[in-house]
């Protein structure tokens, strides 16, 4: 028999006290993902999927035990509770786990559009087509969109456990990227943009065409620049794809196991009076909502940085009790299969008043970085250093100047928090991901490392 998920649950909870689990849970998650690939004036492929899956897990004997299945039948609760059992009977956790039974007030979020749900192939394929050509037309440098993408994902989740928790959240957004070659003079060049949304009307085929062509052809020319110190502006793109690669050192999980320098820093100055970076939620800087985490703890909008001063870690249930505090609601898993870990929902660095141009302008000379690369290769998130090759363009008298490419951008990350000269206003937001969304606006930055000539 196959069940309904809310049904699945309720019953699968009911025999779980049956069968003497003193508390129990239920975690069921289900997705769509959908993605048209353009190339050369055709489909190239068409994909769709689907995911479904529930874990369990059960307090008995002192310990709790898990499990996990793709099916909702009868035959699935007869192997989620017998295996969760059998977990029971073999771990020695030294580690007390507890169920938990939900707070007072849940925030309300809207995240999920029944119209984009209801687009269909042609919907994306036109999409995707429309975008190719209008790129190659745009143009006569431009010789190639080697990559032209339009996907779609929901993600539903629910959770139900034995002291009479019961939440459900639903998302879903679309994704559409474009990836350009142009030529000149035996000089190649790529460039990309995407936009991202749930109001598919919203979508402008000629704006994205036209900033894939820019940011493409802009690299044109682009040489190295001699090696030394220099004041550079990160574009925020690039600032918070930097945020992202080292936002783990705010968990309090690494910081427990020794893997983040941040653990002996809290109530202590880490960067500018001028900087500080939050973590929120639910926020209307974001598309990004989340109203509970994976063990059912209401999210919250907290500040990790103030003024320069730590003064927020992230926490899940495990790593609060373990430190003798309160979860903040960041124990999210990686899906259904996946253990409760520590994660942000909305992370970003709190945006000043400075547009771009003014601050290429307070930077006077220097170089403007569009892009990093090598951003998991070329980084050590315990000890915070990084060497990343990047491109953008010469500062010159505040301006922006010739394209260059070829230079690495060495530092420390705990130490280029120190060097931020100035925050600009321009906050932008990646793509929501498993790590939520991290987001961040231009930072002007003194005496960059920068290797190249």
């Amino acid at each position: 028999m196959m069940y309904e998920p809310d049904k699945f649950m309720d019953v699968l909870l009911s025999r779980a006290a049956d069968a003497g689990f003193i508390q129990s849970e239920v975690f069921f998650e289900n997705g769509r993902s959908s993605e048209v690939q353009i190339l050369e004036g055709e489909v190239s492929m068409y994909e769709s999927s689907t995911i479904q899956g529930v874990s369990f897990r059960g307090f008995q004997n002192g310990q709790m035990g898990y499990a996990f299945a793709e099916e909702l039948t009868d035959d699935s609760m007869i192997f989620l509770l017998d295996q969760a059992a059998q977990n029971c009977a073999v771990l020695e956790s030294q580690e007390e786990e507890t169920i938990y039974g939900g707070d007072k007030e849940y925030r309300t979020v809207d995240v999920y559009s029944r119209e984009l749900d209801g687009l269909a192939f042609d919907d994306f394929a036109k999409t995707g087509l429309a975008l190719e050509s209008k790129i190659l037309a745009s143009d006569p440098r431009i010789v190639a969109v080697d990559h032209c993408v339009v996907s779609y994902g929901s993600s539903h989740s629910q959770i139900s456990n034995s002291l009479n928790l019961k939440l459900s959240h639903a998302s879903n957004l679309l994704f559409v990227y474009a990836n350009a070659r142009c030529e000149e003079e035996d000089q190649v060049k790529t460039g990309d943009a995407y936009w991202f949304g749930r109001n598919f009307e919203s979508l402008d085929i000629d704006s994205l065409a036209a900033k894939v062509t820019a940011e493409t052809v802009g690299k044109l020319g682009a040489s190295p620049v001699l090696s030394g110190k220099y004041n550079i502006v990160l574009d925020a793109m690039a600032a918070s794809d930097l945020l992202s690669t080292f936002c783990a050192i705010f968990s309090a999980d690494l910081i427990q196991k020794g893997f983040s320098l941040l653990g002996d820093k809290m109530n202590t100055q880490i960067a500018p009076e001028y900087f500080s970076i939050h973590d929120d939620a639910i926020t209307d800087r974001s598309m990004t909502a989340i109203p509970f985490d994976s063990e059912g703890v209401a999210t919250k909008n907290k500040t990790l940085v103030k003024n320069g001063v730590l003064i927020g870690i992230l926490h899940n249930r495990k790593t609060a009790a373990k430190a003798g505090t309160q979860s903040t609601g960041n124990g999210f898993r990686s899906g259904y299969r996946g253990s409760v870990s520590v994660g942000p929902t909305n992370l970003y660095i709190e945006p000043g008043e400075k547009d771009l141009a003014a601050l290429l302008s307070q930077a006077g000379s220097g170089l403007y970085i569009k892009e990093l690369a090598g951003l998991h290769a070329g980084a050590n998130i315990v000890s915070g250093d990084f060497s990343l090759s990047c491109e953008g363009y010469v500062i010159e008298n505040g301006k922006i100047g010739r394209a260059v490419d070829q230079v690495t951008l060495a530092d420390n990350f705990y130490l280029l928090l120190n060097k931020i000269v100035a925050v600009g206003s321009d906050l932008y937001f990646d793509p929501p991901s498993d790590a939520g969304s991290i987001g961040s606006p231009s930072l002007l930055i003194s005496d960059a490392a920068i290797s190249g000539d």
